[in-house]
């Protein structure tokens, strides 16, 4: 625990300050972080291995969110959609030949890529970037420390025995309602929406972030590892601190685009 505070207060100031630059800073470390994710995904459902499909899958996922700030999302997505196809082939004809990539590595560069590029989309929203982005992170992080915190004290049942062990229902619905107060909080703090409005969003987005925390879970269950990685002190890697994201990012940013009455805003 000591290690995973000291992590976080070493790491917040320093995303929080990339998040307010935005610009090409931001796109930069966003495609940097998006590849170690996608390293992460791969090594961890082959053997610890990267091999060349790895490495395709890291340079798709960086090239798609370079894509989605300098060209357009919807180019973006096709480059994802062709990318992910391209390395299912490449598996799916080399499968179990020595040093080539489990088929898990597709669902890896789809999610982390679609993670990566609604990031960027929703950080290049005019003056509003920032806060949707601030408002995301925080809400995400939130919900992950509720989450834990409210299972370890309340315990009870468990959310999802066979996949992730130690998650319970208590956990859940701290850090849903942890989520909602926070957004609630955003929404006066700021005026921003409606207190009621951004409550519920702040709720539904913690359930997102719930089932993609569930989601690599799944994966460290199928490959019998307890983290994805080691490369922050006391959390493990990357994709296990920003798994949360994963499910939410994406839904979020469509909903947004949805909500706006046009997805071809989408620049």
């Amino acid at each position: 625990m000591k290690s995973r505070v000291l992590s976080a207060l070493i790491l917040a100031p320093i995303v929080l300050g990339i998040i307010y630059l935005g610009g090409t800073t931001f796109v930069c470390v966003v495609a940097i972080v998006t590849g170690i994710m996608t390293a992460e995904w791969q090594q961890l459902s082959n053997s610890g291995r990267l091999g060349l499909v790895g490495s395709l899958g890291i340079g798709i996922v960086a090239t798609v969110v370079l894509l989605s700030f300098f060209l357009s999302v919807p180019w973006a997505l096709t480059g994802l959609s062709f990318g992910a196809v391209l390395v299912w082939l490449l598996v799916r004809r080399h499968i179990g030949l020595v040093g080539v990539s489990n088929i898990w590595i597709v669902p890896g560069i789809v999610s982390v890529g679609c993670m990566g590029i609604g990031l960027v989309w929703l950080r290049d929203i005019g003056d509003s970037g920032f806060q949707i982005v601030l408002w995301l992170m925080l809400t995400v992080w939130v919900t992950d420390i509720l989450a834990l915190f409210v299972g370890r004290f309340f315990r009870g049942p468990k959310l999802a025995p066979t996949i992730s062990p130690n998650k319970t229902w208590a956990g859940l619905i701290g850090g849903i309602l942890g989520a909602a107060l926070w957004s609630g909080f955003w929404s006066y703090w700021t005026e921003t929406s409606s207190i009621l409005a951004l409550a519920i969003i702040g709720g539904g987005t913690a359930v997102l972030a719930q089932l993609g925390d569930l989601g690599v879970s799944v994966v460290k269950r199928r490959f019998d590892a307890k983290d994805t990685g080691n490369l922050i002190p006391g959390h493990g890697g990357l994709l296990d601190r920003m798994d949360g994201f994963l499910g939410a990012v994406p839904v979020v940013a469509l909903s947004l685009a949805i909500s706006k009455g046009d997805v071809s805003q989408w620049p």
